[in-house]
């Protein structure tokens, strides 16, 4: 069975340059969704860190202009904080900026048509416990975030985000293990076995604050000895592999 591995990464934080490095190193696919800047206080990386990661061969996204959150900012203003994003980085790279993620995850009706309105081609959520990489563009779910959530946390999300029965197989092995490392390697173990799309995702300033790169050192490894160079991919890539982006 084939198995594309995608990782995704939000909030455009300095240590995403750290994150990159490892991602590099193993030959793994990356999407940065980054702010220009963040209300909330947190640093961002500028114009020269989106270019270097893009020279990588990193895709870079948007995530709205100041990391504003749909639920909390009128229609209007969700509408510009998503165009002057794109705007920003796309004048930055010099060339067309395709993705997107919610801040927050808030993906509401209005929120998407914002996002499609401004010439966004699909847009990331983080609805997780998906192995693959759903049916609409503008609702692209995950698999795991690289956060050490407790057993408790994961079944009440199960239970919140609905669909259920396509969940189960992925939130059954999930809750069987305790750590981040042992959920991670069974979930790459189910993919390997059944094919799909495994998507990790995060927060570079998490996983320093979490300790948490000796896991996704392991991870990546893990990933890079598995799958084949040309299916470790990015957002987009794995979007158009489904044929839901040109």
């Amino acid at each position: 069975m084939t198995l594309l591995v995608t990782t995704s990464w939000d909030d455009g934080h300095p240590l995403d340059r750290r994150l990159a490095e490892r991602l590099s190193h193993h030959g793994i696919g990356a999407t940065f969704y980054c702010p220009v800047t963040n209300r909330e206080g947190l640093p961002t990386m500028g114009s020269a860190d989106w270019r270097a990661l893009a020279a990588a061969g990193f895709e870079i996204g948007g995530h709205t202009h100041d990391h504003a959150y749909a639920s909390r900012t009128a229609p209007q203003a969700w509408a510009e904080q998503v165009r002057r994003g794109k705007a920003v980085l796309e004048d930055a790279l010099g060339a067309p900026v395709p993705g997107f993620a919610y801040p927050g995850g808030e993906h509401g009706a209005a929120a998407r048509e914002a996002v499609r309105a401004s010439g966004h081609a699909y847009a990331r959520t983080i609805d997780n416990l998906h192995g693959d990489c759903g049916p609409d563009a503008f609702r692209m779910p995950t698999t795991l975030q690289v956060y050490p959530h407790p057993r408790d946390v994961l079944a009440r999300n199960y239970v919140r985000r609905g669909q259920w029965r396509q969940r189960a197989p992925l939130a059954r092995l999930a809750l069987a293990h305790a750590t981040l490392d042992a959920r991670l390697d069974a979930l790459l173990a189910h993919g390997l076995a059944h094919g799909g799309v495994l998507h990790v995702w995060g927060h570079s300033w998490e996983i320093e604050q979490c300790g948490l790169w000796a896991p996704l050192e392991c991870c990546l490894s893990r990933i890079a000895a598995a799958v084949p160079r040309e299916r470790r991919l990015t957002n987009a890539g794995v979007l158009q592999r489904a044929g839901l982006i040109a």
